[in-house]
């Protein structure tokens, strides 16, 4: 089974924003990168195919694009990060992000919920869900996720084993697509947060 993570466009919103839980609408002209985005994934994938969304919009728009379909999934929402929400990052109190630095995985200063709080909601949804699919009446070839930066984030960290401390590092672009190979335990990373097919 191959699944595919995919990051929802880029958001109409000021540069330096931070928004999680925010439901936000999507620039202009997002869609021309989803006929691409479209054309590529689907030249690559094989065999039958089942997909599922945040319901927030920036992602529920892409699904819908992609895979009319799609079944919106509100574990699959991006981190909320309460008083932080709909504030630019240089207006927030910088010891209250160094303090959200210091424990990234299970601080939240900003009273919202935590890195670990998000990776119990994702992967108690997927750790379910992938069971289910395994054993269908018909498992499908293919998984798509269309996420979040953050949900992404956990969901590769947990499936390949990293520190969820060090999820920080993989930077998913926005509309990049993730892949990975899973076959009962084993997983295989493909690619990591790529967005060539814009190329």
């Amino acid at each position: 089974m191959k699944l595919f993570l995919i990051r929802h466009p880029q958001p109409d919103i000021e540069k330096g924003l931070c928004y999680g839980a925010m439901d936000l609408d999507l620039a202009p002209a997002w869609e021309e990168d989803a006929e691409l985005l479209t054309s590529w994934l689907f030249s690559r994938i094989k065999g039958t195919s089942v997909s599922f969304h945040s319901p927030l919009q920036r992602a529920a728009k892409l699904a819908d694009f992609l895979d009319p379909e799609s079944e919106s999934v509100d574990a699959l929402k991006e981190l909320d990060f309460g008083l932080w929400e709909g504030r630019l990052w240089h207006q927030i109190d910088r010891e209250e992000i160094d303090a959200w630095s210091q424990d990234i995985v299970h601080s939240a200063p900003y009273q919202g919920e935590s890195l670990d709080q998000v990776r119990q909601r994702v992967m108690g949804w997927w750790l379910q869900k992938y069971q289910a699919l395994r054993h269908a009446e018909e498992t499908p070839d293919n998984v798509i996720l269309v996420a979040h930066s953050g949900v992404i984030k956990v969901l590769v960290s947990q499936l390949c084993g990293w520190p969820l401390a060090q999820s920080h590092l993989i930077n998913p672009g926005m509309m990049s697509v993730t892949e990975l190979y899973l076959s009962g335990d084993f997983v295989q990373l493909n690619r990591l947060g790529a967005g060539d097919w814009l190329n």
